[in-house]
């Protein structure tokens, strides 16, 4: 008799022994216990099955008994690959005064840079700070900041704080980095001067002067940092004359200007929230109010002043400019236009050779030398 198709199998019970462990034993060859009867659900019966009906393995089961698992080794399970973990970023410390940099420390560091301005400029210190997390030994960064400041005397006026700053600070080098919120009207005798007048961009220049020559009093080493774009594209047109004012003022001053827009626009000059950062990687730059920076940001506008650093901090005994002498024994065309002039200044005629050391400007080709690739070759011209 055929058993159904949703019975468990079982043997006839009057079997002879020896044919009930036969039986048995085909059924665990087969991998087929009583509990799961497969060939059962089929039709069949020790693998005798009625006509058109084909035994078919079981799926999803892995057999009682495969020959191979007495000899096969022990594969032991594989752990999960740990996810690669994210470079730490540098852990510069932005210091008070000089005193709370050495505090501690058997060999005190020997130079001081000083950053001094607004919101922007706390933001600086901290990326120089990170600039300067490997040589943290040797030089240590101050910041003496007041976030809603400027060049204008009002909220606060910044060349009474100058003498006490640098000298809390030892300061080898003064980083000025300021001017976000100078956009505001100017008090001219009984007028109030409405912002980026005519007359207002003489009065401000003339406020970035005595701001400069104040400070030029006290720390004779001195960086000016320019404005980076913002969100606003109105105030970032703004901001553009607001540094042709500051490059003009610090060449007059004899201190270097560090330039920060490129750094901070895309491939069409517009303001950027993301860019490339100092390792390389694109990375956001800038905060959702599109104006501060991210950690990045700070390090990446650290970058445009530190070349200027560097150079102050390997001869610390020159002038900021580079030069022997003051502002007054500078020609008059590095001086910059006069106060209240507008756009940028002229460029200073300087030598081939000289743009090549210093700006990485390559010379003009030579007729005839290997960098010369006007056609025809000057062999086949003179035919």
């Amino acid at each position: 008799m055929w058993l159904s198709r949703t019975r468990r199998p079982r043997l006839p019970p009057r079997l002879p022994g020896f044919l009930r462990m036969l039986a048995l034993a085909a059924l665990a060859l087969v991998g087929m216990a009583p509990a799961e009867p497969v060939f059962a659900q089929q039709g069949c019966f020790l693998f005798i099955c009625p006509p058109g009906v084909v035994p078919q393995a079981p799926r999803n089961r892995r057999p009682w008994f495969a020959p191979g698992d007495m000899f096969a080794p022990q594969q032991p399970a594989e752990a999960p690959k740990p996810a690669p973990k994210k470079p730490a970023e540098p852990e510069g410390v932005v210091y008070q005064s000089a005193d709370a940099a050495t505090q501690g420390r058997k060999q005190p560091q020997s130079q001081f840079i000083l950053v001094m301005g607004d919101r922007i400029a706390g933001q600086l210190a901290q990326g120089l700070a990170d600039a300067y997390v490997s040589d943290r030994a040797r030089v240590a960064v101050i910041e003496t900041i007041a976030d809603e400041s400027g060049y204008l005397p009002t909220p606060v006026d910044w060349p009474p704080r100058f003498p006490e700053a640098v000298a809390a600070a030892r300061a080898s080098v003064a980083v000025l980095a300021m001017g976000n919120d100078d956009l505001q009207p100017i008090k001219d005798g009984e007028v109030m001067v409405q912002p980026l007048t005519d007359r207002w961009m003489e009065l401000y220049a003339k406020r970035v002067d005595d701001v400069l020559t104040a400070l030029r009093a006290v720390a004779p080493r001195v960086i000016v940092v320019g404005l980076a774009p913002v969100q606003s594209t109105t105030v970032s047109d703004d901001y553009r004359r607001l540094n042709d004012i500051l490059r003009s003022r610090a060449a007059r001053a004899g201190f270097p200007f560090a330039d920060v827009w490129e750094g901070f626009v895309d491939e069409e000059g517009k303001f950027a929230v993301f860019g490339p950062a100092v390792d390389g990687q694109r990375r956001r730059l800038r905060l959702n109010d599109g104006i501060r920076f991210t950690r990045a940001g700070g390090r990446k506008l650290a970058f445009f002043v530190q070349k200027d650093l560097d150079r102050i901090l390997a001869d610390p005994a020159r002038p900021s400019a580079g030069m022997s002498g003051g502002p007054t024994e500078r020609p008059a065309a590095l001086a910059g236009p006069p106060a209240g002039a507008r756009g940028t200044p002229a460029a200073v005629p300087v030598s081939a050779p000289a743009r090549s050391l210093m700006e990485g400007v390559p010379p003009p080709p030579v007729r005839g030398r290997a960098d010369d690739f006007s056609w025809p070759p000057p062999a086949e011209a003179s035919q």
